[in-house]
């Protein structure tokens, strides 16, 4: 499906909306002014999971995974790198952050810290994005867990698997940069069908 650069615009801009209703929760939660980056927003199909892997590389993840299914049915992950998740950790709880480049020595505590951060962030984008559908979608309960970028994708069902969504962002909390990344991967038929609605609205 061939899919205009507009409309790639077009989704940042409900990733965009959808982040910035997060950063405004989390900011309550921190007690800080969140500032955000204009998310960069990539589209690959499945035969380019290559292009994902070598952009990527092996870096290991903390990850909050959201199903969903209804109007358009997949996957959404919110998934953070080490440090960054270190920062978020030490934000909300009040903890000196480690800065570890490992993900392994978080505990039960800092896990269940991110994914109710990731569980905000998801909603926040899936929110943004089901308003201009007009339609509702079911999720799952979110799961935590850590991995590695192409591990994650492959653990997706090959039917969700087709078009697969990478939305890149930076938070900024107290001047410490937050890297995080939104994984929005979807069907042929789903995908379409969010892209006609795009396409609806622009031209309306």
């Amino acid at each position: 499906m061939k899919i205009d650069p507009k409309e790639i615009d077009a989704i940042r801009e409900l990733v965009n909306i959808g982040v910035g209703k997060a950063a405004g929760i989390l900011s309550e939660m921190t007690g800080s002014t969140i500032e955000l980056q204009i998310p960069i927003v990539h589209l690959y199909s499945e035969k380019e999971f290559h292009q994902i892997e070598s952009s990527l590389g092996g870096e290991r993840y903390a990850a909050v995974t959201l199903n969903f299914e209804g109007a358009f049915s997949g996957v959404t992950f919110s998934i953070f790198p080490a440090k960054s998740a270190d920062i978020l950790i030490a934000a909300i709880t009040g903890d000196e952050p480690d800065f570890s480049d490992k993900i392994l020595h978080l505990n039960a505590i800092h896990a269940e810290t991110l994914k109710e951060v990731g569980n905000i962030l998801i909603n926040g984008v899936m929110g943004s994005i089901t308003n201009v559908l007009g339609k509702q979608l079911l999720y799952s309960l979110p799961t935590y867990s850590e991995g590695e970028i192409p591990a994650l994708i492959e653990s997706v069902r090959s039917e969700h698997r087709e078009a697969i969504f990478i939305a890149e962002t930076r938070m900024f909390i107290r001047s410490l940069d937050i890297e995080g990344k939104i994984l929005l991967i979807m069907g042929s038929n789903s995908l379409e069908g969010l892209i006609a609605r795009v396409r609806e609205i622009s031209e309306q």
